[in-house]
């Protein structure tokens, strides 16, 4: 792996209605990106046949099967597929926006090395006609702890292991959590890096699983105390760029 290629890894469970305005997003972004790796995690609605029309339309889309393990066994099959030195993930029924890539990668590269760029979570429901961008926004665009909003660097990877395929949910803290505890330069960058579908079905719409909540916290805990360090971290949005 050399230069700064990047790769997509796009987890689909059930996301007929939106995987293409998802794939339309990443097309057009200006940037490195080599491959993108789209992993239908068993859906039992029309993503499969979703996919592998996109396939033939983009050649850079490598199709994936994994049976229902969930965002972070999918997110994991992507990773060991994956042959770039920048990961970008994106959840199958959310959105960039325009520029995301070029932006992130400026501020990957910049003095201070970043290890993992971030950015704000704008929240939404319904795609405009024409680009895939959202014709709705609600209430204000901030720092989540979510996947799509970031661009990591593959070594983050080699530091901390794969995503935590024993938790339901909260794989995604469980992983920024270990990135912290690392040593791992986070920076946040105050612009809007993500638009995240809120609609029926998903997992957060769901509600978030306690037990996978309570559990990525007893972890970061346990591991901080056996090294000596049992301090709590400070909040994610003290991360954020001047």
């Amino acid at each position: 792996m050399s230069g700064d290629g990047i790769s997509v890894i796009i987890p689909a469970y059930d996301v007929d209605g939106f995987i293409d305005d998802a794939l339309a997003s990443v097309v057009v972004e200006e940037g490195p990106i080599r491959e993108i790796i789209a992993i239908d995690d068993g859906s039992t609605d029309g993503t499969a046949a979703r996919l592998l029309a996109a396939a033939r339309r983009e050649p850079r889309l490598r199709l994936l099967a994994s049976d229902r393990r969930g965002p972070g066994g999918a997110r994991n099959a992507g990773l060991r597929a994956a042959t770039q030195p920048i990961i970008a993930f994106i959840d199958g029924d959310d959105i960039w926006p325009p520029g995301k890539i070029r932006r992130q990668l400026q501020r990957l590269a910049a003095a201070d090395r970043p290890d993992v760029v971030s950015g704000l979570v704008q929240q939404f429901r319904r795609r405009a006609p024409g680009y895939p961008a959202p014709a709705d926004a609600l209430g204000t665009a901030a720092p989540h702890v979510n996947l799509g909003a970031c661009l990591f660097r593959r070594e983050v990877f080699d530091r901390t292991g794969l995503f935590d395929e024993q938790l339901a949910q909260c794989e995604d803290v469980d992983l920024m959590f270990r990135i912290r505890e690392a040593g791992l330069k986070l920076a946040i960058m105050r612009e809007v890096t993500l638009f995240y579908r809120i609609r029926p079905g998903s997992l957060t719409q769901a509600g978030i699983d306690e037990h996978s909540a309570l559990a990525a916290l007893r972890r970061t805990i346990a591991r901080r105390r056996r090294g000596g360090n049992g301090r709590e971290l400070p909040p994610f949005s003290s991360l954020l760029d001047p």
